[in-house]
């Protein structure tokens, strides 16, 4: 598997600013790619890489940096219907939840092949096997995710706040991806800040933890000592990712 991060950044004021891409991520695997909360810029952006491998995505929750670009994505993906596609995402994504609508179309939901909500069960893409976990965010019904392909598991941390419910749910990932949108001392409700993330880790099996949905204030932070603050607590590879990356490069995820 590997990741290409479309884009790397979050919260509302990075989305108006693009100080970071808000592209969201690519998954991509042996046979099949999935795109992970195709946020603003996700259309145009994914075209630096190879889509035509892509069979579905995935939208953790009805936040527009998370969802805004899926109808355009499945039309991508779809090609006038001539091609499969999954949709996978939360309650408050395909039918709404109290005050919150639908993020995705009933229309675009029909053109979809398959569909599978969340906050229910688990499911499949293609070779990808992924189980979501409610997470605490101020949108209820958003998940964060482990997608597995053969016996290679990719955890996603996605927005929310800290709680040691969440790590026993991803401790046998062999990455993991931390949605984390302030800095050191900056707290915010409903996201995790760096702070945390020792604590995520410290029960975690993987071998990296890549970095990645900066808000506004850790982008204005000094970024290498937050960097290097973090190597300083954990044992783990640590990643910040950057707009356009591709994990782990040339090499298989397979060899980490």
């Amino acid at each position: 598997m590997k990741l290409h991060f479309v884009g790397t950044g979050g919260g509302r004021f990075v989305t108006a600013s693009q100080k970071r891409k808000t592209g969201g991520i690519i998954l991509e695997g042996k046979e099949s790619s999935i795109y992970i909360d195709p946020g603003p810029g996700a259309l145009v952006h994914s075209r630096e890489y190879n889509t035509e491998k892509l069979k579905g995505l995935i939208v953790s929750h009805s936040h527009l940096d998370h969802y805004s670009d899926a109808e355009p994505i499945i039309e991508k993906i779809t090609d006038f219907h001539k091609n499969n596609c999954t949709l996978a995402g939360p309650e408050s994504v395909l039918n709404g939840y109290g005050d919150i609508e639908k993020t995705v179309s009933s229309y675009h939901q029909k053109t979809c092949n398959n569909v599978i909500n969340l906050t229910e069960e688990n499911g499949e893409i293609q070779e990808f096997e992924i189980e979501a976990q409610e997470m605490f965010h101020t949108e209820p019904k958003t998940v964060g995710l482990k997608i597995t392909e053969q016996d290679k598991t990719v955890g996603f941390w996605t927005d929310t706040e800290y709680s040691d419910e969440l790590t026993k749910f991803y401790k046998d990932c062999d990455i993991i991806v931390i949605y984390c949108l302030r800095p050191k001392n900056s707290k915010v409700r409903g996201h995790t800040q760096l702070n945390k993330v020792p604590q995520i880790l410290e029960t975690c099996e993987a071998s990296t933890a890549i970095i990645t949905h900066f808000g506004s204030r850790f982008l204005e932070s000094d970024m290498k000592e937050q960097k290097d603050w973090l190597k300083s607590k954990v044992d783990q590879k640590i990643i910040f990712a950057e707009d356009g990356m591709t994990f782990p490069g040339d090499r298989k995820l397979g060899s980490f």
